[in-house]
């Protein structure tokens, strides 16, 4: 694996991956070698929410699980980093949007269909970005009301 990333726990996100040390922008993050998925969508399960079409420009092919960190990284709509076709088949290239500090959780964008599309199979899905979960802490401090005085 790479020594400049990490699995940890992502608040509010499950696990994500971090840097463990800075990244510049423009930065080959990570290739991951895809794992062809021959299963039928509707029989995918739990899997279906970490599975990518291939090749991401192009006509489809078929479906793939990215192996390394390709299926642990979180979506974020300002994200840091996102997902090209390699040069080499059947491999992604997971590159820096811009610069990453050690110690921050790389965040890829998961498209425009992919809440909409999750939501129809998930029924406590809940999209979580970094906005989201500062404006729900705002939220739950506000119905918690001031604090109280110590006299």
């Amino acid at each position: 694996m790479n020594d400049h990333l990490e699995v940890r726990e992502s608040e509010g996100k499950g696990m994500g991956v971090f840097a463990t040390k800075d990244i510049p922008k423009g930065t080959v993050i990570e290739t991951c070698y895809l794992i062809k998925v021959d299963t039928k969508v509707e029989e995918l399960g739990n899997l279906y929410g970490y599975v990518f079409k291939y090749p991401k420009k192009g006509t489809f092919q078929h479906l793939v699980l990215p192996c390394g960190y390709g299926s642990i990284y979180n979506h974020d709509d300002s994200n840091n980093a996102y997902w090209v076709d390699s040069d080499k088949p059947m491999h992604f290239d997971y590159i820096a949007t811009k610069d990453i500090e050690a110690g921050e959780e790389i965040c890829t964008h998961y498209g425009a269909t992919y809440w909409s599309q999750m939501a129809k199979r998930t029924n406590d899905l809940k999209k979580v970005t970094r906005f989201n979960a500062e404006a729900e802490q705002r939220f739950q401090d506000a119905l918690a009301g001031p604090p109280a005085l110590d006299f």
